[in-house]
Protein backbone atom coordinates (compact mmCIF):
# COMPACT_ATOMS: atom_id res chain seq x y z
CA UNK A 1 0.00 0.00 0.00
CA UNK A 2 1.11 3.81 -0.83
CA UNK A 3 -0.87 6.10 1.03
CA UNK A 4 -1.45 9.35 -0.63
CA UNK A 5 0.51 11.30 1.78
CA UNK A 6 3.64 9.07 0.68
CA UNK A 7 3.81 10.32 -2.47
CA UNK A 8 5.78 12.99 -3.55
CA UNK A 9 4.96 16.30 -4.89
CA UNK A 10 4.35 15.87 -8.16
CA UNK A 11 1.88 13.08 -7.94
CA UNK A 12 0.31 14.57 -4.82
CA UNK A 13 -3.79 15.35 -5.40
CA UNK A 14 -3.76 18.82 -5.23
CA UNK A 15 -7.43 19.55 -4.79
CA UNK A 16 -8.01 22.65 -2.84
CA UNK A 17 -11.13 21.69 -1.48
CA UNK A 18 -10.50 18.24 -0.20
CA UNK A 19 -13.34 16.70 -2.45
CA UNK A 20 -12.76 12.69 -1.98
CA UNK A 21 -13.85 12.20 -5.78
CA UNK A 22 -11.90 14.55 -7.19
CA UNK A 23 -9.16 12.91 -4.74
CA UNK A 24 -9.68 10.03 -6.15
CA UNK A 25 -9.73 10.89 -10.11
CA UNK A 26 -6.35 12.42 -9.61
CA UNK A 27 -4.60 9.10 -7.93
CA UNK A 28 -6.64 7.20 -10.43
CA UNK A 29 -4.11 8.92 -13.26
CA UNK A 30 -1.12 7.09 -11.16
CA UNK A 31 -2.66 3.52 -12.66
CA UNK A 32 -0.41 1.69 -14.74
CA UNK A 33 2.31 4.33 -13.91
CA UNK A 34 6.22 2.81 -12.74
CA UNK A 35 7.20 4.73 -9.63
CA UNK A 36 10.36 4.51 -7.79
CA UNK A 37 9.47 3.63 -4.06
CA UNK A 38 11.12 2.61 -0.80
CA UNK A 39 9.72 0.12 2.11
CA UNK A 40 8.73 2.28 5.22
CA UNK A 41 6.64 -0.62 7.00
CA UNK A 42 7.04 -4.54 6.51
CA UNK A 43 4.88 -6.93 8.63
CA UNK A 44 4.73 -10.32 7.29
CA UNK A 45 2.45 -12.03 9.73
CA UNK A 46 -0.18 -9.00 8.93
CA UNK A 47 0.22 -9.08 5.27
CA UNK A 48 0.91 -5.86 4.97
CA UNK A 49 3.84 -3.81 3.06
CA UNK A 50 3.68 -0.15 3.10
CA UNK A 51 5.58 1.86 0.85
CA UNK A 52 6.95 5.89 0.61
CA UNK A 53 7.75 7.40 -2.65
CA UNK A 54 8.21 10.68 -0.69
CA UNK A 55 10.83 9.08 1.72
CA UNK A 56 13.20 8.61 -1.22
CA UNK A 57 12.60 11.60 -2.67
CA UNK A 58 13.72 13.80 0.54
CA UNK A 59 16.94 11.73 0.74
CA UNK A 60 17.66 12.95 -2.80
CA UNK A 61 16.46 16.04 -2.24
CA UNK A 62 18.61 17.20 0.82
CA UNK A 63 21.70 16.38 -1.68
CA UNK A 64 19.98 18.50 -4.21
CA UNK A 65 19.83 21.47 -2.10
CA UNK A 66 23.01 21.51 -0.65
CA UNK A 67 23.80 22.95 -4.05
CA UNK A 68 21.43 26.22 -3.40
CA UNK A 69 22.01 29.06 -0.93
CA UNK A 70 19.43 31.92 -0.11
CA UNK A 71 19.50 34.34 -2.58
CA UNK A 72 19.97 32.69 -5.14
CA UNK A 73 17.82 33.34 -8.61
CA UNK A 74 16.81 30.57 -10.26
CA UNK A 75 14.83 29.16 -13.36
CA UNK A 76 11.90 27.46 -12.74
CA UNK A 77 8.61 25.83 -14.38
CA UNK A 78 5.34 26.35 -12.54
CA UNK A 79 3.96 23.09 -11.48
CA UNK A 80 0.87 24.00 -9.64
CA UNK A 81 -1.69 27.00 -8.98
CA UNK A 82 -3.74 27.23 -5.76
CA UNK A 83 -4.91 29.88 -3.73
CA UNK A 84 -2.14 30.69 -1.58
CA UNK A 85 0.69 30.43 -4.38
CA UNK A 86 2.55 28.99 -6.98
CA UNK A 87 4.50 25.91 -7.14
CA UNK A 88 7.54 26.33 -8.89
CA UNK A 89 10.46 23.07 -9.80
CA UNK A 90 13.83 24.60 -10.07
CA UNK A 91 14.83 21.02 -11.36
CA UNK A 92 13.90 17.24 -11.00
CA UNK A 93 13.26 16.79 -7.92
CA UNK A 94 13.04 19.88 -6.07
CA UNK A 95 9.83 21.94 -6.21
CA UNK A 96 9.55 25.18 -3.79
CA UNK A 97 6.67 27.66 -3.15
CA UNK A 98 6.02 31.31 -4.33
CA UNK A 99 3.46 32.69 -1.62
CA UNK A 100 0.69 34.48 -2.83
CA UNK A 101 2.90 37.46 -0.97
CA UNK A 102 6.12 37.08 -2.58
CA UNK A 103 4.55 37.19 -6.48
CA UNK A 104 4.43 40.78 -6.99
CA UNK A 105 4.26 44.33 -4.93
CA UNK A 106 0.58 44.78 -6.04
CA UNK A 107 -2.14 42.84 -4.46
CA UNK A 108 -2.47 39.30 -6.04
CA UNK A 109 -6.03 38.34 -5.38
CA UNK A 110 -5.98 34.82 -7.86
CA UNK A 111 -2.44 33.53 -8.44
CA UNK A 112 -3.93 31.78 -11.67
CA UNK A 113 -5.10 35.12 -13.17
CA UNK A 114 -1.22 35.70 -13.70
CA UNK A 115 0.91 32.24 -14.04
CA UNK A 116 -0.53 28.92 -16.13
CA UNK A 117 1.42 25.66 -15.50
CA UNK A 118 3.82 24.22 -17.56
CA UNK A 119 4.92 28.34 -17.75
CA UNK A 120 8.67 28.99 -16.89
CA UNK A 121 9.56 31.81 -14.36
CA UNK A 122 12.29 32.99 -12.28
CA UNK A 123 12.44 33.44 -9.01
CA UNK A 124 14.93 33.87 -5.64
CA UNK A 125 15.55 31.44 -3.22
CA UNK A 126 13.98 33.17 0.53
CA UNK A 127 14.47 30.73 2.67
CA UNK A 128 16.05 27.01 3.06
CA UNK A 129 14.18 25.54 5.77
CA UNK A 130 13.56 21.68 6.99
CA UNK A 131 14.78 20.09 3.57
CA UNK A 132 12.21 22.86 1.66
CA UNK A 133 12.62 25.65 -0.32
CA UNK A 134 10.47 28.94 -0.28
CA UNK A 135 10.66 31.29 -3.05
CA UNK A 136 9.75 34.93 -4.17
CA UNK A 137 9.20 36.49 -7.54
CA UNK A 138 8.89 40.19 -6.17
CA UNK A 139 12.28 39.69 -5.23
CA UNK A 140 13.49 40.33 -8.74
CA UNK A 141 11.36 43.11 -9.32
CA UNK A 142 12.04 46.67 -8.07
CA UNK A 143 10.61 47.91 -4.74
CA UNK A 144 7.95 50.22 -5.86
CA UNK A 145 8.15 51.87 -2.11
CA UNK A 146 12.01 53.25 -2.85
CA UNK A 147 10.74 55.17 -5.46
CA UNK A 148 7.54 56.34 -3.38
CA UNK A 149 9.71 57.40 -0.17
CA UNK A 150 11.29 59.99 -2.49
CA UNK A 151 8.12 61.89 -3.63
CA UNK A 152 5.34 61.12 -0.67
CA UNK A 153 5.60 62.28 3.18
CA UNK A 154 3.13 61.86 5.94
CA UNK A 155 -0.30 64.29 5.91
CA UNK A 156 0.69 64.63 2.27
CA UNK A 157 -2.94 64.55 -0.05
CA UNK A 158 -3.26 62.12 -2.50
CA UNK A 159 -5.08 60.14 -4.88
CA UNK A 160 -6.14 56.21 -4.47
CA UNK A 161 -8.38 54.11 -5.97
CA UNK A 162 -10.04 50.95 -3.58
CA UNK A 163 -8.97 48.28 -4.94
CA UNK A 164 -10.36 45.67 -2.11
CA UNK A 165 -12.29 45.57 1.18
CA UNK A 166 -12.40 43.93 4.31
CA UNK A 167 -12.87 43.27 7.59
CA UNK A 168 -10.41 46.53 8.82
CA UNK A 169 -11.70 49.12 5.86
CA UNK A 170 -10.48 49.36 2.69
CA UNK A 171 -7.49 49.35 0.42
CA UNK A 172 -6.92 51.91 -1.51
CA UNK A 173 -3.72 52.41 -4.22
CA UNK A 174 -1.38 55.59 -4.76
CA UNK A 175 0.38 53.46 -7.52
CA UNK A 176 1.33 50.09 -8.84
CA UNK A 177 2.35 48.22 -5.66
CA UNK A 178 1.95 50.99 -3.00
CA UNK A 179 -1.61 50.63 -1.04
CA UNK A 180 -2.52 51.84 2.42
CA UNK A 181 -5.48 51.02 4.77
CA UNK A 182 -8.47 53.52 5.17
CA UNK A 183 -9.56 52.07 8.32
CA UNK A 184 -13.45 51.76 9.01
CA UNK A 185 -13.36 53.63 12.27
CA UNK A 186 -13.23 56.89 9.74
CA UNK A 187 -17.06 55.63 8.86
CA UNK A 188 -18.52 54.57 12.04
CA UNK A 189 -19.33 51.12 10.52
CA UNK A 190 -18.78 48.81 7.56
CA UNK A 191 -21.78 49.53 5.82
CA UNK A 192 -21.40 53.38 5.94
CA UNK A 193 -17.64 52.64 4.67
CA UNK A 194 -18.74 50.67 1.64
CA UNK A 195 -21.30 53.41 0.83
CA UNK A 196 -19.13 56.21 0.54
CA UNK A 197 -16.38 54.59 -1.17
CA UNK A 198 -16.93 52.59 -4.26
CA UNK A 199 -14.37 49.68 -5.54
CA UNK A 200 -12.39 51.23 -8.42
CA UNK A 201 -13.06 54.64 -7.77
CA UNK A 202 -10.51 57.21 -6.96
CA UNK A 203 -10.60 59.42 -3.61
CA UNK A 204 -8.74 62.21 -2.33
CA UNK A 205 -6.58 60.82 0.97
CA UNK A 206 -4.32 62.45 3.58
CA UNK A 207 -1.23 60.78 4.60
CA UNK A 208 -2.18 59.69 7.89
CA UNK A 209 1.08 56.78 8.39
CA UNK A 210 3.34 56.44 5.95
CA UNK A 211 6.74 54.26 6.44
CA UNK A 212 8.03 52.78 3.28
CA UNK A 213 10.53 50.90 4.70
CA UNK A 214 8.05 48.88 6.39
CA UNK A 215 5.94 48.97 3.67
CA UNK A 216 3.09 50.47 5.39
CA UNK A 217 0.54 53.11 5.04
CA UNK A 218 -2.55 54.23 6.05
CA UNK A 219 -4.80 56.76 4.29
CA UNK A 220 -7.53 59.46 5.81
CA UNK A 221 -10.43 59.97 3.89
CA UNK A 222 -9.96 63.71 2.58
CA UNK A 223 -12.37 64.30 -0.25
CA UNK A 224 -14.94 63.26 -3.11
CA UNK A 225 -13.93 61.12 -5.57
CA UNK A 226 -12.63 62.62 -8.66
Amino acid sequence: FLPASQLKSEHYPRVEDGDKDRILEELKKLVGQRIAVSIITALPKENKLIFSEKNLVEKEKGKIIERYKVGDDVDGTVTGLVDFGVFVKVEEGLEGLVHISELDWALVEDPRKLYKVGEAVRVRIIEIKDGKISLSIKALKENPWIEAEKKYKKDDIVSGVIIKFNKHGALASIEEGVAGLVHVSEFGSEEKLREKLELGKTYKFRMTLFDPKEQKMTLGFAGEKK
